[in-house]
């Protein structure tokens, strides 16, 4: 017999098997594979959830960028406690009654943390392209700044590089701290409201997603963000464009 036909035939029974278990668990016997997920899962949603554990999870992911891994690795992590923490929200606010998760995407995503992507990287992107007096800083902010304005910050994790650069990846580090810090601080004091609406649209420019989730008082809070990423950036991008163009100038002359 042909190979493919052997190979067919030899998954036959472990297909079956398992169709029959998940029809077995999932039909006869009424298991709820979510509930059993949450379940597992609600002791690090509840941390997750915290003011604490929604600080660590803004560092940790700009700390997984600044090393060149992406973020998605921690969406089996990660994502669980979000998606939990979105659907009680909307659960609350069917009832009347606040939001009080504030790891969710809709914060994340398109509320604060991840203009221009992981990192608040919008305001490095516009540094490279409007003030970069190296050509090779401002040929990566002209190359990036569009993927950055849809939160697409690979090109520029990679392309600047932040990734194993200490003179960019510290500055990453602060925004992973701050920025969730009073983003946090904020929902946390009822000075802007907790999103309590499914809103997983990443690529939508801020601050149109900031609105959207979480209205004017979220838009405010954003200018205010923005203002402090460009403060921690800026220090690291003028030393960092100076150290370039001293090379520049010298290849130049050489």
């Amino acid at each position: 017999m042909p190979e493919f036909i052997v190979n067919l035939f030899d998954s036959l029974i472990p297909i079956t098997f398992i169709i029959f278990i998940g029809w077995l668990g999932l039909t006869a016997k009424n298991i709820d594979p979510f509930k059993i997920v949450t379940s597992l899962f609600s002791p690090l949603s509840i941390i997750g959830q915290s003011y604490i554990g929604f600080i660590v999870i803004g560092f940790v992911y700009s700390l997984f960028y600044s090393f060149g891994i992406s973020t998605w690795t921690l969406s089996p992590i990660i994502l669980p406690i979000m998606l939990s923490g979105i659907a009680e929200n909307e659960r609350l606010a069917a009832h009347g009654l606040k939001a009080v998760n504030i790891t969710t995407q809709e914060v994340f995503y398109t509320g604060f943390i991840a203009a221009g992507g992981i990192g608040f990287t919008i305001t490095l992107a516009i540094m490279m392209l409007f003030l970069s007096k190296s050509q090779q800083l401002k040929a990566v902010g002209r190359a990036t700044f569009p993927a950055s304005i849809l939160n697409i910050n690979e090109p520029l994790v990679y392309g600047a590089p932040i990734a194993f650069n200490p003179l960019l990846m510290i500055p990453m580090w602060l925004n992973g701290i701050l920025i969730p810090a009073v983003a946090g601080a904020a929902m946390r004091l009822n000075i802007v409201p907790i999103p309590d609406k499914v809103f997983w649209i990443w690529y939508l420019p801020f601050p149109v997603s900031t609105y959207i989730t979480t209205g004017i008082k979220g838009v405010l809070l954003f200018v205010i963000l923005f203002i402090l990423s460009w403060t921690i950036y800026y220090p690291f991008f003028k030393y960092y464009d100076a150290q370039l163009l001293t090379n520049e100038l010298e290849n130049r002359k050489n």
